[in-house]
């Protein structure tokens, strides 16, 4: 899924709270990942997901793992984790940062691979 971000002044970043935001909404918008399936599978508190809405939570430690020439756009990783009832799940996650020629941000997350 890609998201854009609205700020036409600002270079790409990993770790910036435009991008952490746009990383959690794309992924707590996306109710079929496998990472929210396997909390809630495995939870003991067998409520549905309407009533348990899973709380995410991206890691302190966010690292741009590569970037292109021009620095436009740049590869990141980091950790999330997932509280659905009792349980939390935790993955990696990989996403790019891009700024288009216009200035505009986009966040690009990878889907999770098991």
């Amino acid at each position: 899924m890609i998201m854009s971000l609205g700020s036409c002044d600002a270079k790409p970043e990993c770790d910036s709270p435009e991008t952490r935001k746009a990383v959690l909404d794309s992924v707590s918008d996306d109710h079929r990942n496998p990472l929210v399936e396997f909390a809630a599978k495995n939870s003991t508190a067998k409520a549905s997901l309407e009533n348990n809405k899973p709380l995410y939570l991206l890691g302190e430690k966010i690292v741009t793992t590569s970037s292109s020439n021009n620095k436009r756009t740049l590869q990141c990783s980091g950790a999330i984790s997932v509280t659905v009832g009792d349980v939390k799940a935790s993955k990696e996650i990989e996403f790019a940062v891009q700024e288009s020629k216009d200035g505009k941000l986009s966040v690009s997350v990878t889907p999770f691979q098991f």
